[in-house]
C-alpha cells in the first residue's frame, strides 16, 4: 500500500547547469560569425552574457534567488505543494499534466488562481529512490483519472 504522504528536495541539477553554459557558449559562437559590424556582434555578446548571469541566479548558481523550488509535497493524491527558497509556499496545487521520462518529469499544475505553473525534476536534482517514486505517482494519479 503507498503512503499517503510524499516529499521530495529539490537541488540544483548539474544537466541544467551545464546545458544552459553550452547554449550561452553557442550563441556568443554563432555571433562571433555573423557578418555584422563589429559594434553589434558586441551588443549581441553582451545581451548573451547578461541572459547568462541571469539564468544562472535563477538556478542559484549566483546568488540566491527566493523563487526557486526547493520541494515538492503531496498529502493526498489529489493536492500538491511547492516550496520555495524563501520558505514561500504555494499550496492546492491540481495536477494538471506531466511529461515522464527516465532522465526527467515535467510537471504542469493548476493553482487556484487559474494560472498554469510548471515544475522541472531532473533526475541528478533528487535521490534515485525518491525519483523513481515520483515518476510512479505521477502515472498512478493520472491512470487513475
Amino acid at each position: 500500500m503507498q503512503e499517503k504522504g510524499f516529499y521530495l528536495p529539490l537541488t540544483r541539477s548539474r544537466y541544467i547547469v551545464i546545458y544552459s553554459f553550452l547554449v550561452h557558449i553557442l550563441a556568443v559562437l554563432s555571433i562571433s560569425l555573423l557578418a555584422v559590424s563589429m559594434i553589434v556582434k558586441i551588443l549581441l555578446v553582451t545581451v548573451v552574457l547578461i541572459s547568462q548571469v541571469l539564468h544562472s541566479y535563477r538556478l542559484g548558481i549566483v546568488g540566491e534567488y527566493s523563487k526557486r523550488p526547493v520541494a515538492l509535497r503531496t498529502f493526498s493524491e489529489e493536492y500538491w505543494q511547492i516550496r520555495y527558497a524563501d520558505n514561500s509556499l504555494i499550496p492546492n496545487l491540481v495536477l494538471e499534466s506531466a511529461w515522464v521520462t527516465r532522465f526527467a518529469v515535467i510537471i504542469t499544475f493548476k493553482p487556484p488562481d487559474k494560472r498554469s505553473l510548471s515544475i522541472l525534476v531532473v533526475k541528478d536534482a533528487v535521490d534515485k529512490e525518491q525519483f523513481r517514486q515520483l515518476r510512479v505517482r505521477i502515472r498512478l494519479a493520472f491512470f487513475r483519472q
